[in-house]
């Protein structure tokens, strides 16, 4: 039977480093906040237990220290949509092509090799997009398949890995080169709603690259295989979790029953999932750090350790915050760093995003 791979990984964050405390206090003396309101932005920022994460906006941590960022002319000098968007032209492909460069490396091929390119990213919009532009970054053949998997949210790495194993599987020869790139940090919200202060908390900027192809050759080291997809649309779900394009950047909106609802599914997900595959007790747990409520609310039913079998989505939560769909692919690179592998023969990786969907992949363990 023909086998997709993973054959490589890389991941890439911008260089200006926001630490969350500070960034917490900060942004709520920008804001102007009353002392209630900046307690519980606080509180929430450190709820989180998100320590550290990166932007591709130089300012954010000299304008907040400085108490300017909007200054007195707030909000009217608040940045649009058509600004912010600027500035992912530039950025985006510039860490798309970081991130894509460490995955060629690590799988070791030639470059023009490649024969698709998929982008993935819900957080800017251009054409021709980056999977375009990264032909000539990469010097790829111009002869390559290129698409564009668009605003889709935290889940977007799922939809695109799916995608390129079909690629690899309609040609043994086929090698995927599928980028996540994702600039949150350009769609920060001034508004006073629990909502914006939650997203404020939550999103940062990261790039994500893997390269996918079946029957490895002798120089490929295969990573995972990937052996199965699931997906599921949540009943009555689609005011729970929103992404919508609004005047000042893109605005989040989010329920707090979201993890209730994801709590309620999660276990008859994940057991159908691994069906005659394995057991659930054979698999390490690769799920998407969306936040803390939802990886203990995954922890609670499916009876595990929340900090020690979900060591890796910890670690990128409180290093690197929620980078939307490139986070999944950064809790992959954590696992393979620390040669989890063990016993296990299998990883779940679970995902979420807007509608409320659940999105899941069962890889068989090679590293």
């Amino acid at each position: 039977m023909i086998a997709s791979h993973i054959l490589g990984l890389g991941t890439a964050v911008p260089s200006y480093a926001v630490e969350q405390d500070a960034f917490a206090l900060n942004l709520a003396n920008a804001m102007g906040l009353n002392e209630g309101q900046k307690s519980l932005l606080i509180r929430l920022f450190k709820n989180t237990q998100i320590q550290n994460r990166y932007t591709v906006v130089p300012d954010y941590q000299r304008d907040f220290q400085r108490g300017e960022l909007y200054h007195s002319s707030f909000p009217k000098c608040i940045p649009g949509s058509l600004e912010r968007n600027a500035i992912y032209k530039i950025a985006a492909p510039e860490l798309a092509a970081q991130a894509a460069i460490k995955a060629l490396k690590e799988w070791g091929g030639e470059p023009q090799e490649i024969t698709h390119v998929i982008s993935v990213s819900c957080t800017g919009m251009m054409a021709p997009g980056i999977e375009f532009l990264l032909v000539d970054q990469l010097a790829l053949p111009r002869s390559c398949s290129k698409l564009g998997v668009n605003f889709m949210g935290c889940f977007g790495a799922f939809r695109g890995l799916a995608v390129a194993r079909s690629f690899s599987l309609e040609n043994p020869n086929h090698r995927i080169l599928l980028v996540c790139t994702e600039l949150c940090s350009l769609h920060m919200q001034m508004t006073q709603d629990k909502s914006s202060f939650i997203s404020n908390a939550l999103f940062s900027d990261g790039a994500a690259a893997v390269v996918v192809g079946a029957c490895p050759k002798p120089l490929e080291k295969p990573l995972w295989e990937i052996r199965k997809f699931s997906s599921y649309a949540i009943a009555d779900s689609k005011e729970e979790m929103t992404w919508e394009i609004g005047n000042h950047g893109f605005v989040m909106g989010l329920s707090e029953k979201t993890p209730l609802l994801f709590k309620k599914e999660i276990y008859e997900f994940c057991k159908a999932l691994v069906q005659h595959q394995t057991s659930l007790s054979n698999c390490l747990w690769a799920p998407h750090p969306g936040g803390k409520a939802i990886l203990n609310a995954i922890a609670a039913v499916c009876g595990l350790d929340s900090e020690l079998d979900f060591k890796s989505s910890w670690h990128v939560l409180r290093n690197f915050g929620n980078m939307s769909s490139a986070t999944f692919l950064f809790v992959l690179e954590e696992m393979l760093k620390a040669q989890v592998s063990g016993a296990k023969d299998w990883s779940i990786g679970l995902g979420f995003g807007p509608g409320l969907d659940l999105e899941g992949v069962l890889l068989k363990n090679v590293f």
